[in-house]
Order: structure tokens, then C-alpha cells, then sequence
């Protein structure tokens, strides 16, 4: 891949710890992530990766050989990128010229057609996709550990669907013992819960955004 070709659209979001673009490659259009690195955090007492970049990777490296991301529960893992040069891709990467070591980066499905989901665009017949696609996650050895719906995009299609994003705080597991079954379960719960929460947000008539989630 030569990165010198790829051309940064625009930015979808971004946060302290990362930036999300509409890329294009080859003709072809990309989301394109990339992380902040002012060093690597390392890892916490118990093993929990601390490193975002890494975090996001490995889930990703998962998510693609369990085949979560052919079946669209998740986005399309299209690769990484080490390390990029924020001064070639001015003024894009502004935000990232003053870090420490040069951002990595993952490319991802673009969906051109997608909005988070909130109380407002909550709809009962599509939620038990968020509950499927997170079941899937786990199936492949992934708790996501971010569970909220700004993490589940509602992709606008025939038909639409719920796609959940956002794997940068995520652990890998290799085996299902009591304690990944525990925390998978605790996942679900979680995605469960909300959908009430949405649920009951839309009956009153909230705006979107208006609680934490």
C-alpha cells in the first residue's frame, strides 16, 4: 500500500485519543482511524492493554478471522498503516503534528449513510441486531468494554442495520472460561438495558444526546 496516494476527505470525529476521516485509496472510499501517540502507555498491573492503536488492532485481527466483519455486525478491517506523516497530509492531520511519534492508523468500511444511534432513531424491530452483533463480538474472543449506543452506528440501507464500532478500550480472550463468560454476559446486559433506556427516552419526546449515553 502507498500511503503517499491516500486522500483525506474530510473528518468524521474525533476525540483526545483519536481521529476519524473519509478516506479515499485506489479509488476506493475508506474510514480511516488514527491515534494519537505520545508513547505507549503500556499495559496495567492485571494485563489490560492501555494502548488504544493496539487495542483496536487486535480486536480487529479477531473480528476479521471470526467472520463478524463479512457478516456486517461489525465494519470491514481493510488493514493498518504504522506509522503516517502528519506534514504530508496538511492540513488533515494538523490536530496530530505536535504528538510525540507519528500517528498508526486502521482502515476501516466507510459508511457513507450512517448516524449514531440515539432515542430519536431507536426502533424495537432493528435493536435485537445490537444484541446479535454483540454476541458475535464475543464469539470471536472480543469484549468490547465501551458499550453505548454512540458505539452502535444505525446504517442507513435496504434493509438498515446496526453496526457496532469503536474497539479501541477492547480485551481479547482466547478461551471461554468463568470469567469471559461473566464479562460477556455483563456485555449483553448492558446492550439490553439500553435498549429500555432508548426506548423509554423516545416515548417522552427527548431530543437526542439529552442523558449521558
Amino acid at each position: 500500500m502507498d500511503i503517499s496516494n491516500i486522500n483525506i476527505i474530510r473528518q468524521i470525529t474525533c476525540s483526545d485519543s483519536s481521529a476519524i476521516f473519509e478516506a479515499e485509496l485506489d479509488g476506493q472510499k475508506y474510514a480511516l482511524k488514527l491515534f494519537h501517540d505520545n508513547g505507549d502507555p503500556g499495559y496495567t498491573e492485571n494485563g489490560r492493554d492501555l494502548n488504544r492503536f493496539r487495542c483496536e488492532l487486535n480486536a480487529y485481527k479477531k473480528l476479521l478471522a471470526s467472520g463478524a466483519c463479512a457478516r456486517g455486525f461489525v465494519p470491514k478491517f481493510y488493514g493498518y498503516i504504522n506509522r503516517m506523516d502528519p506534514a504530508a497530509f496538511q492540513p488533515a492531520l494538523q490536530s496530530f503534528a505536535r504528538d510525540k511519534l507519528w500517528p498508526r492508523a486502521i482502515l476501516l468500511e466507510y459508511f457513507p449513510n450512517a448516524e449514531s444511534l440515539n432515542c430519536v432513531n431507536y426502533s424495537d424491530a432493528l435493536y435485537p441486531q445490537a444484541i446479535e452483533g454483540m454476541h458475535e463480538i464475543h464469539r470471536a474472543g472480543v469484549h468490547h468494554r465501551d458499550i453505548y449506543p454512540k458505539n452502535l452506528l444505525l446504517v442507513r440501507g435496504n434493509p438498515d442495520r446496526l453496526v457496532w464500532i469503536d474497539f479501541d478500550v477492547a480485551t481479547t480472550f482466547t478461551d471461554f472460561e468463568p470469567e469471559q463468560l461473566a464479562r460477556c454476559d455483563h456485555e449483553i446486559a448492558l446492550v439490553k438495558g439500553f435498549a429500555e433506556a432508548l426506548r423509554d427516552d423516545q416515548a417522552e419526546g427527548l431530543p437526542p444526546n439529552t442523558k449521558f449515553y
